[in-house]
């Protein structure tokens, strides 16, 4: 890396980057298998929790070093959601209804509150529908956000896959990050002496060396719940 590279904190060249997570703990382990494997078919998480474990001084030095470099590939894929044909619609879509969900519970739930408290007469009068209003806006935001989160899914997945090459580089990169990790996980628990059965990971492709579906997808789960085996690996 060059220094000026160094200075500006621009991470190491993705040519000359090859994933060391040596340093890390295996809950940090997991649940990088989880995101990066997630983003292989574009589900792109949140990635703050990383820059808040850093905050916090749960991060070894190795791994802030590399993530800059991760970091950058991973947003490649979350970039590519918001061009896809009708993705935004969906999400604005997605985002009225939660906010109108949101405002009738704002209204009902503390006029429930007030008309126990003060015995109010007229809200106790309708707090049955009261109570159904509230009810009802969060079950709807839940069910209206799953719906909307698998249409966009579904836009997505009809574009990738009718442009195979996209990202196609990354999408190795990727693979050889969660294998690295997989590897990693897996020497962790057998250090440690920690039954795999005990630390299922969300998976979301499992064509991976060293590992074992316990449960498929279904209903509103969209991953797999997957056994990380333990034992040494042969060579």
């Amino acid at each position: 890396m060059s220094k000026t590279q160094k200075r500006k904190g621009l991470g190491i060249p993705l040519d000359e980057f090859k994933l060391d997570p040596s340093d890390l703990d295996l809950k940090l382990t997991r649940s990088l298998i989880s995101v990066i494997d997630g983003y292989r078919i574009y589900r792109c998480f949140d990635l703050t929790f990383i820059g808040k474990r850093q905050q916090k001084g749960e991060l070894p030095q190795s791994f802030i070093r590399q993530w800059t470099t991760m970091r950058a590939v991973l947003h490649k894929f979350a970039a590519v959601g918001p061009g896809v044909e009708n993705v935004e619609e969906y999400l604005k879509q997605r985002q009225i209804i939660a906010f109108s969900a949101l405002a009738l519970l704002t209204i009902s739930a503390p006029l429930l509150v007030f008309g126990w408290i003060f015995n109010i007469d007229w809200i106790n009068a309708i707090n049955i529908p009261l109570a159904l209003l509230a009810v009802g806006s969060v079950l709807t935001s839940a069910v209206t956000n799953a719906w909307y989160n698998r249409k966009v899914a579904w836009a997505i997945f009809n574009y990738t896959e009718s442009h195979p090459d996209l990202l196609k580089k990354e999408q190795e990169i990727l693979f050889e990050w969660v294998q690295a990790l997989v590897y990693h996980a897996a020497r962790l628990m057998r250090l440690e002496n920690i039954d795999p059965e005990k630390k299922i990971t969300k998976f979301y492709n499992v064509d991976y060396k060293g590992i074992e579906v316990v449960k498929e997808p279904g209903g509103l789960r969209k991953h797999y719940d997957v056994k990380i085996h333990a034992e040494r690996r042969k060579r």
